[in-house]
């Protein structure tokens, strides 16, 4: 009988161990992998990465399953630990064992089930969690509904003498910002929830996003000598030019305007500009943004060149344009602010070219998921030709005129409301 006591008593601790390590395993990877890097583990099609992108996606969900979850194998450990000690040793009258037990069965879960799984995490968020996410996506899923239904009535209860109505009191902080409506505070917390938003979106972007597109560089052939040099850093007020040769597909260097001063107030300057260009740092288009950030300052650049899939040269990022899609647009002397979006008098809008697709979609409340990255990719791509001037389309309810085009390029495009018109055309 002692050795079946033992038996059920072992089992029950093993499994609740197990059950609390895999729940809190999860919530450790969860809060430390970015939900970018979830979606990417999906797109890489590795092992566990959906459920733990689903666990990412509603961390509140994992949060209330995980408390009832632990509270549940506590209570049994307890339980369990104190029955067996009784049986063992009740009958010889020290009592004392079953207090003993049930401290040790508590110290057993929280050790092996609660601090070791978090420290694993810690050290290795990524593996711990696609390893973890399976199990821990099926017993939230089972414990989650009753976590939420035992939490409602203390939120109706908290709801009459509170200010402001919490619907979950398992939220979490990135979720209960968007609830309070703290956008429209006027105590500054509106600003920090778009700067919070700017980074969650800054690290989901590629450098394809945000980079200068090849046709906007400004560049210096190799054999350009001092003077002309120098009539382009003026002309465009560019600190650094990348320098190529023949084409852009092939570039040398990047010249620092600060060498060529230093080599002209040493009247040391050689022939070509290509002697004093420094050595480029290429990065793929398809590299995270968050990623190049932290390269870029481990390197010491403040420009990196973008490469194709084919190894031509798609176009180039600074870092003040990684800065840019968190803080917004930063101008200096040399900058003219040409704004990205007009408001005309009747409702319409004029967009840069190089307006995103996803701002877009969030300005206007369309849905568009296109290859192209801009509304004016997005006119091309659709069009399946360079438009002309006036050339219009329609899509998802929005006119796109083409407003300026500057030989094969898009520069400006109007875009208005739909019109009866434009219905008529579609139900024809």
């Amino acid at each position: 009988m002692t050795a079946v006591t033992l038996l059920v008593a072992a089992a029950t601790l093993i499994v609740s161990i197990v059950v609390v390590a895999v729940l809190s395993a999860a919530e450790g990877a969860v809060r430390l992998l970015p939900r970018s890097r979830t979606r990417r583990l999906v797109e890489a099609v590795r092992p566990g990465a959906t459920a733990l992108d689903a666990l990412a996606e509603w961390p509140s969900r994992l949060a209330a399953a995980s408390a009832l979850w632990r509270a549940f194998a506590y209570v049994l450990c307890a339980v369990v630990a104190a029955w067996a000690a009784a049986r063992i040793a009740g009958d010889a009258g020290e009592w004392w064992a079953i207090p003993a037990a049930v401290t040790v069965a508590g110290i057993a879960v929280f050790s092996l089930g609660e601090a070791l799984p978090r420290t694993l995490a810690v050290h290795n968020p990524e593996r711990v969690g696609l390893a973890s996410g399976p199990a821990a996506a099926s017993l939230t899923s089972v414990a989650a509904p009753a976590a939420r239904a035992l939490g409602v009535g203390w939120v109706r209860i908290v709801s009459l003498v509170a200010e402001d109505t919490v619907t979950d009191p398992w939220l979490t902080g990135d979720e209960y910002r968007p609830e309070t409506g703290a956008e429209e505070s006027p105590d500054g917390h509106g600003a920090e929830v778009a700067f919070i938003d700017a980074v969650v979106a800054f690290a989901s972007k590629i450098v394809r996003e945000v980079m200068v597109p090849r046709t906007d560089m400004i560049c210096l052939e190799d054999s350009a000598d001092v003077t002309e040099a120098v009539s382009v850093v003026r002309a465009s007020g560019c600190s650094r030019l990348p320098v190529y040769h023949d084409t852009l597909d092939d570039i040398r260097g990047v010249l620092y305007a600060k060498d060529l001063l230093v080599c002209m107030a040493a009247d040391a300057c050689p022939t070509e500009v290509a002697f004093l260009a420094r050595e480029p740092y290429f990065v793929p288009e398809t590299k995270p943004v968050d990623e190049l950030l932290v390269e870029m300052r481990q390197r010491k650049v403040h420009m990196a060149l973008v490469a194709d899939e084919y190894g031509g040269t798609a176009g180039l990022v600074t870092i003040e344009d990684l800065l840019e899609e968190i803080v917004g647009e930063i101008f200096d002397e040399y900058d003219r602010a040409e704004p990205m979006v007009t408001v005309l008098d009747d409702g319409s809008m004029v967009l840069d070219a190089r307006f995103p697709i996803d701002d877009f979609n969030d300005l206007l409340g369309t849905d568009i998921e296109l290859e192209a990255d801009s509304i004016g990719g997005l006119f091309v791509e659709l069009a399946g030709r360079i438009p002309e001037p006036g050339e219009s389309i329609v899509v998802e309810g929005v006119r796109i005129t083409a407003r300026e085009v500057e030989g094969t390029r898009v520069r400006r495009l109007l875009v208005e409301p739909r019109t009866d018109d434009d219905m008529e055309t579609d139900d024809a």
